[in-house]
């Protein structure tokens, strides 16, 4: 769909609940206002603060599904469990499970368990197993002011450089909003457990703490600096990394033969715009 003239959003998503989310083209699953929201020919739920496509029947979906979820201020999409919604316009997109939003207008993407907003109004989870307090948004757009919290781990065996993952998923990073600053502040703890070459109860503390702007095509520009808290043995190192795909990462060395259990607790300080592009 294109821009109606004098608009600066338009249409994105229409959820299985109806919602119309609006999209910038930049920042996507944006809500809309009463006129722009009409403007596009849709109606404006004012006792919800959302734009509807359709009138969803509640009472059909608590009969055939999300039976196991607890919905007391705001909507949760197709496939999602053991939820707890608490507040107001709140949204869980959809698939998802074991998760938690308390407060305002807060969004879980599609697709993330074991997620939880906290408190505040305007926050956007965006990364499994994440805890976040939204900040407000200029009380206008999800994420745009957040902070956060990120558990990663992973264990070597060897030197080869090894991505900590959400949850110790193998397969998740942090994702980083586009046209954002992120300050951060970064806790990994190296634990040995053995191998032939290893001595279980060696271990290494380590604080990284920098900022990294990411840019309208997901080009990241990354500043950090680290201290060792404390080190016995044989371990490893330990660095924030990025790679043109719009991702923090914690990357691990460890040493050969032997065996490491990595954590890494990841505190994210949001700063992301809408206003413009670089």
């Amino acid at each position: 769909m294109n821009y109606i003239k004098g608009y600066e959003i338009k249409p994105y998503e229409i959820t299985p609940l109806g919602e119309v989310l609006f999209t910038d083209d930049t920042t996507n699953y944006l809500r809309a206002n009463q006129q722009t929201c009409e403007a596009y020919g849709y109606k404006f739920n004012r006792a919800t603060g959302t734009c509807q496509a359709f009138d969803f029947n509640y009472s059909l979906l608590n009969q055939m599904s999300n039976k196991t979820n607890t919905n007391s201020g705001g909507k949760t999409g197709r496939s999602t469990e053991n939820t707890i919604l608490n507040g107001e316009g709140n949204l869980a997109i959809g698939n998802n499970t074991n998760c938690l939003i308390s407060g305002e207008s807060h969004i879980i993407e599609n697709d993330l368990d074991n997620t939880s907003i906290i408190g505040g109004k305007m926050g956007k989870a965006l990364r499994q197993g994440e805890v976040l307090i939204g900040g407000g948004g200029y009380n206008s757009t999800q994420g745009l002011l957040q902070q956060s919290f990120v558990q990663v781990s992973n264990k070597t065996t060897n030197n080869s450089d090894t991505l900590l993952t959400t949850q110790g998923d193998a397969v998740n990073s942090i994702v980083l909003q586009k046209n954002s600053i992120t300050a951060f502040e970064v806790f990994v703890t190296a634990l040995v457990t053995g191998g032939s070459s290893g001595t279980a109860g060696h271990y290494k503390t380590i604080k990284i703490t920098g900022s990294v702007l990411n840019n309208n095509s997901d080009v990241e520009t990354l500043t950090q600096s680290q201290t060792t808290i404390a080190s016995n043995g044989t371990t490893g190192t330990a660095v924030m990394d990025v790679a043109g795909t719009g991702l923090l990462r914690v990357l691990v060395n460890g040493t050969t033969n032997v065996n490491i259990s990595w954590s890494a607790s990841v505190n994210l300080y949001e700063n992301a715009t809408n206003a413009a592009t670089f």
